[in-house]
């Protein structure tokens, strides 16, 4: 119902909300003249705060963001977060050129999470997805490997999960972890790798499938 009554006024809604975001003191943004668009949508005590040039922020309708940081040192950069996603001490972290990170509608993240693009790679995280807690993101190394010649061998990947994806706490994902649809990663696993199968449980440090056939829900079924 109250949905339903925002969706009726949602220019009045939007109006007020973008007054609210930007007046609440808790709330800090320095663009510095970058693109940024935030719908009918909720910040409070998030902090952005973005350097160099056409850099978009993208924040779609009925988000709330709690206690997040944003911070991009690059030019050419989005960040998007779409509809209906609630994230919570969630931190984005852009560094070079030509990077994204996407959150995918229905997505909850409900605790302490640092997503890192480095060097023109993608995070995406897809639809209706859950995280917990005390989690990682990295699609890259930050300093450099060398061979014998000096050559650099780590070279940054994307890092792609699918929808309906389960992660649970103190769990990372480094360059190049691939999730398809519907799976779960076990608490504190180290991924760092893709995964061709969908509806699987990922467990263990460096993690590997331990189920198949699977899939979850959000609401806690009883078990009789």
């Amino acid at each position: 119902m109250k949905k339903e009554l925002i969706n009726r006024h949602k220019k009045f809604f939007t109006w007020c909300l973008k007054l609210y975001n930007k007046c609440n003191i808790k709330n800090k943004m320095v663009l510095r003249k970058n693109k940024y668009k935030i719908g009918c949508s909720i910040l409070k005590s998030t902090h952005i705060d973005v350097y160099h040039k056409n850099n978009k922020i993208i924040i779609a309708d009925f988000c709330k963001l709690i206690n997040c940081n944003i911070k991009i040192y690059g030019s050419n950069n989005v960040i998007k977060i779409e509809d209906n996603c609630y994230l919570k001490d969630v931190e984005f972290y852009i560094e070079d050129d030509f990077n994204e990170i996407i959150i995918g509608e229905h997505t909850s993240i409900y605790g302490k999470t640092h997503l890192a693009a480095i060097e023109s790679t993608k995070i995406e995280i897809g639809k209706d997805c859950i995280f917990s807690n005390d989690i990682h993101f990295r699609t890259g190394d930050s300093h450099s490997i060398i061979d014998e010649t000096e050559k650099r061998i780590n070279k940054s990947k994307n890092i792609i999960i699918g929808n309906h994806v389960w992660i649970g706490t103190r769990v990372t994902c480094l360059k190049g972890t691939e999730i398809k649809d519907n799976s779960i990663v076990a608490a504190a696993s180290l991924v760092c790798k893709k995964y061709i199968d969908s509806n699987v449980i990922i467990a263990g440090h460096p993690a590997k499938i331990i189920k198949d056939n699977i899939n979850w829900k959000r609401e806690r079924i009883r078990i009789d």
